[in-house]
C-alpha cells in the first residue's frame, strides 16, 4: 500500500479561473480612468496578452468581450510573442515570469497610447502593475509613465492604488516569504514522497522472496512426507520377513544339519537385516531432525514476516505523522505571520503616535487609525465586490428573470458604491488632517466665482437662483480649503433642496472687528436643530430619512475641519422646511505678523 501527499487539480483550475476573471474584471474597469485621443478613428479595441502559457487568460478575455465594449468599441484580443507587435494595441498585458525588461518595452511606448498593464513587478516601474496576496488584487499606478505613452489617468484611480513603496515592498516580501515556505514544504513532501515508494518497493521485493522460499519448504517438506512414508513401508516389510524368518526356523529346527546350516543362514541374514534396520533407523531419525530444521525455518519466516508487517504499519503511522506535521507546521507559520504583521502594525502605530500634535492625538488615534485600515483594508475588498457582482448581474442576465436574485443584486450593488462613496470620503478626510496647506492673502469673492462656475450647469439645471454680495477686504486662510468649504457648501444646498419651491442661495461677506464674516444661507429642507443637537458637526450623522438622496454624513463635518484649522469659527440656525443659514468668521489677517 503506497502513501501519496497530492492537492486537487481540479481546485487549482477552479481557483485559477476565478483569478482570471478578477484580472480581466479589474483590467476592463481601469480603463473608465483611462484617456485615448485617437479611439475614434478605431473599429475595435484592442487588448494584446503577452506570454506562451496565457490561454486561459486570453479564453477568458474573449468571453468578456463577447459581451462587454470598451469606450463604446468591440473589444478583440489578441496572442503576443514579440515586444514588436505592442504598438499597434491600446492595453498590453505581461506577467513578470516572462522575463521581459522595462527598459525595454517603455521607450518603445512613447506617445503610442498604449497602457502597460503588468503584474509581480516591483513598485511603480510599469504603468499600472498588480499583485496578487491572500486572495486579493493590489495596484500602484505611474502616472509618470503613463503620460509618456501619450494618455491621461483620472486622479481618482490614484485613491484606489497603493502610492508608498513601503507599504507595496512589505506586501510583495510577504508574497514571496509565503511563495519560498511554499516551494520548500511541497519540495519536502515530495522528497518524503520518495522515500516512502523507495521503502514500500523493498518491501515488496522482500515479500516476493519469503512468498518463493515459503514455496520452496512447503515443496521440501511434501517430499520429506513421501520419504518418510516409504521408509516406514520398508520397516513393515522387515517385520514381516522377520516373522517368517521366525517360523522357518522353528519348521527347521528337528533337522539338525540342515538346521545348522539353515540357522547360520538365517543368522547371516538376520544380522543383513538388523544392519539394514539401524540403516533405516537412522535414515529416519535424520529425516526427523530435518523435518525440526524446517519447522523451525518455517517459523522463522512467519516471525519475519510479522516484523515486517509491523515495519509497514510503522511506515503508515510515519506518513500520517508527517502530514500531520506538515499542517501544523503551515499553521504554525501563518500564525507567526500574523503575529509578525500585528507587531509590524502596533509598531507603526506607535511610531505615529509619538510624532503627533498634542492637539491632535485624541483625533488621530479615533480617525488616522480607521482611515489607513479602510484605504489600505477595505480598497481592494471592495474593488473585488463591485467586481463581482457585475460578474453575478452578467450571468444572471443570461439566465430566466428572477425577480428575487435581480433585487439582491441591486441591493449589493447599491451597498458596494456606498461604500465606494464612504472610503472616498474617508480618504478626503485623511487628506484634510495630514496636509498642511500655505496661509495667505485670499479674494472670497474670486474664489467663490471659481467654484460657482463647476455648478453652473447643475444650478441652471433645477431653476436655482444664487445672489451674492462682498463688502470685505478679503482674508487670510488657505484659498484650497476655503474652495472645499463652499464646494460642501453648494453640494449641500444641492442635494438637500426643497421639493416645493426652486433653490435660492444667498451669500454674504463684510469686515468685523478684524475677522471676515461669510453669511451663507438657502431655502432648502432645513434641520431640526432641537432633534439634532450637538450632532450637527459630527462624522457620518444625517439629517434626512430620504434614501433616495445619497451622501455618507461627512459633509458637514468636513466643513467644520476646514473652517478650524483656518482658526476660524462656524454656527448654523435652521428650522425644518425653512432652510438654513451658515454664520462662518475667519481671520481677516495675518495672526503672526
Amino acid at each position: 500500500m503506497s502513501i501519496q501527499l497530492s492537492f486537487s487539480q481540479s481546485g487549482l483550475e477552479t481557483n485559477k479561473s476565478i483569478r482570471n476573471k478578477q484580472r480581466v474584471n479589474y483590467i476592463y474597469n481601469i480603463t473608465d480612468y483611462i484617456t485615448w485621443s485617437h479611439l475614434d478613428n478605431n473599429t475595435a479595441f484592442r487588448i494584446g496578452v503577452f506570454g506562451k502559457d496565457q490561454e486561459s487568460l486570453i479564453e477568458e478575455f474573449k468571453k468578456v468581450a463577447a459581451k462587454k465594449r470598451i469606450k463604446n468599441l468591440p473589444v478583440r484580443v489578441v496572442k503576443i510573442t514579440n515586444v514588436s507587435e505592442i504598438k499597434d494595441l491600446e492595453i498590453v498585458y505581461i506577467h513578470k515570469r516572462d522575463k521581459l525588461k522595462m527598459e525595454d518595452i517603455l521607450p518603445q511606448l512613447t506617445m503610442e497610447e498604449v497602457l502597460l498593464v503588468s503584474e509581480n513587478y516591483p513598485f511603480r516601474v510599469s504603468m499600472i502593475n498588480f499583485m496578487e496576496f491572500e486572495n486579493e488584487f493590489h495596484f500602484d499606478v505611474n502616472v509618470k509613465n503613463i503620460n509618456n505613452a501619450g494618455l491621461l489617468v483620472s486622479p481618482q484611480l490614484l485613491t484606489f492604488s497603493i502610492q508608498q513603496q513601503k507599504d507595496w515592498e512589505e506586501i510583495f516580501e510577504k508574497l514571496e516569504l509565503e511563495q519560498e515556505v511554499i516551494e520548500e514544504q511541497t519540495n519536502e513532501l515530495k522528497e518524503l514522497n520518495r522515500e516512502i515508494e523507495h521503502q514500500q518497493l523493498q518491501l515488496d521485493a522482500q515479500r516476493e522472496q519469503i512468498r518463493l522460499q515459503q514455496r520452496s519448504l512447503v515443496e521440501q517438506l511434501e517430499e520429506i512426507r513421501i520419504r518418510k512414508e516409504e521408509l516406514e513401508n520398508k520397516l513393515e516389510e522387515i517385520n514381516v520377513q522377520q516373522r517368517e524368518l521366525a517360523r522357518l526356523k522353528r519348521q527347521v529346527g528337528e533337522k539338525s544339519e540342515e538346521t545348522t546350516r539353515l540357522t547360520n543362514t538365517l543368522n547371516q541374514q538376520e544380522d543383513t537385516i538388523e544392519y539394514r534396520k539401524r540403516l533405516l533407523m537412522r535414515q529416519k531419525h535424520k529425516a526427523l531432525e530435518q523435518e525440526q530444521r524446517i519447522l523451525s525455518q518455517v517459523q522463522a519466516i512467519n516471525n519475519q514476516e510479522k516484523e515486517l508487517d509491523n515495519q509497514l504499519g510503522r511506515l503508515r503511522s510515519q506518513g500520517l505523522l508527517i502530514y500531520v506535521f506538515s499542517i501544523i507546521i503551515v499553521i504554525i507559520l501563518a500564525l507567526i505571520i500574523l503575529a509578525w504583521r500585528q507587531y509590524k502594525r502596533k509598531k507603526r502605530s506607535e511610531a505615529e503616535v509619538r510624532i503627533q500634535n498634542k492637539k491632535l492625538m485624541a483625533l488621530n488615534e479615533s480617525l488616522d487609525s480607521f482611515v489607513y485600515r479602510v484605504s489600505h483594508d477595505l480598497k481592494a475588498p471592495v474593488i473585488n465586490v463591485k467586481n463581482m457582482v457585475s460578474m453575478l448581474k452578467e450571468n444572471t442576465e443570461e439566465q430566466e428573470n428572477n425577480t428575487l436574485t435581480t433585487k439582491i443584486i441591486e441591493n449589493l450593488e447599491l451597498s458596494s458604491n456606498r461604500l465606494d462613496l464612504t472610503i472616498t470620503d474617508l480618504l478626503e478626510l485623511s487628506r484634510i488632517e495630514k496636509v498642511e496647506e500655505e496661509r495667505e492673502k485670499v479674494n472670497i469673492q474670486e474664489v467663490f466665482n471659481t467654484i460657482l462656475k463647476e455648478y453652473e450647469r447643475e444650478l441652471k439645471e433645477i431653476g436655482a437662483i444664487v445672489k451674492t454680495s462682498f463688502q470685505d477686504s478679503g482674508t487670510y486662510s488657505s484659498s484650497a480649503e476655503l474652495s472645499s468649504v463652499f464646494q460642501n457648501l453648494l453640494t449641500n444646498s444641492i442635494k438637500y433642496r426643497s421639493k416645493n419651491r426652486p433653490l435660492e442661495i444667498v451669500l454674504s461677506t463684510r469686515n468685523r472687528e478684524g475677522v471676515t464674516v461669510l453669511d451663507y444661507k438657502d431655502n432648502g429642507q432645513g434641520i431640526d436643530l432641537k432633534k439634532f443637537e450637538g450632532k450637527l458637526f459630527s462624522m457620518f450623522q444625517r439629517f434626512t430619512s430620504d434614501q433616495s438622496i445619497s451622501g455618507t454624513g461627512v459633509g458637514m463635518y468636513i466643513i467644520k475641519r476646514l473652517i478650524d484649522k483656518n482658526n476660524g469659527s462656524i454656527s448654523l440656525e435652521s428650522e425644518p422646511d425653512k432652510g438654513l443659514r451658515y454664520l462662518i468668521t475667519l481671520p481677516a489677517k495675518n495672526s503672526l505678523s
